[in-house]
């Protein structure tokens, strides 16, 4: 019986590597990421709906470049436009300066460090791209691994996947409109476990 059941798993194995080789490389390093503040802008502000399993919450999420690759982070919510969460985000980690309770606790930093450094620092570390079915997927290095996918013809990702060592989180971008010299999205989905999060764009300044 055993040999029977092992031929079978050898077998999609096999498959599925062959089907991962058929991928053609491609030169991705030059394809486009979104940026909020590639351009001098030091401002964001996102209507966010946030939802964790039956609970949901609405607020307004204000984002400001203070430095190079420093951002202040601030969570409002929507009725009272009370403080929900204050953060700095560097690449040297997140210091959360303030979180409401009871959502103060170990999951919630780390859900909210999670996003909030894929979300403002994106990795830098190209690895390689690949071509399947005119879909191209991009791959940088960052703690594990970050894929951008492109659709076939596009300039901008239509996705990001974020698998880190533990876990994944994955973020859709869409509704993209131009700014200046750029595209920005205006919509973006984000989740991670059965954290879910829309962001909706409201306000870019410089």
């Amino acid at each position: 019986m055993r040999k029977w059941f092992i031929w079978p798993v050898m077998l999609f194995l096999l498959g599925g590597c062959a089907s991962w080789s058929l991928q053609a490389l491609c030169d991705g390093k030059n394809l486009a990421r979104p940026s909020f503040f590639s351009q001098g802008q030091t401002l964001a502000a996102f209507k966010v709906v946030l939802t964790a399993g039956k609970n949901s919450l609405e607020g307004i999420l204000q984002i400001k470049k203070t430095g190079e690759e420093v951002y202040e982070a601030v969570l409002f919510s929507a009725a009272g436009g009370y403080k929900l969460m204050q953060a700095q985000v560097t690449p040297r980690g997140t210091d959360f300066l303030y979180m409401a309770p009871p959502a103060d606790n170990a999951v919630t930093r780390m859900k909210a460090d999670s996003f909030l450094t894929f979300f403002l620092l994106p990795p830098n570390v190209y690895k390689t791209c690949r071509v399947k079915d005119g879909l191209r997927r991009v791959a940088y290095e960052k703690n594990g691994a970050v894929y951008y996918e492109y659709a076939a013809g596009a300039e901008y990702p239509s996705s990001a996947l974020y698998r880190k060592k533990f876990g994944s989180v994955r973020m859709n971008l869409a509704q993209y409109a131009p700014y200046e010299e750029d595209y920005i999205p205006h919509y973006i989905y984000y989740q991670d476990g059965a954290v879910e999060a829309e962001l909706i764009l409201l306000t870019l300044k410089k």
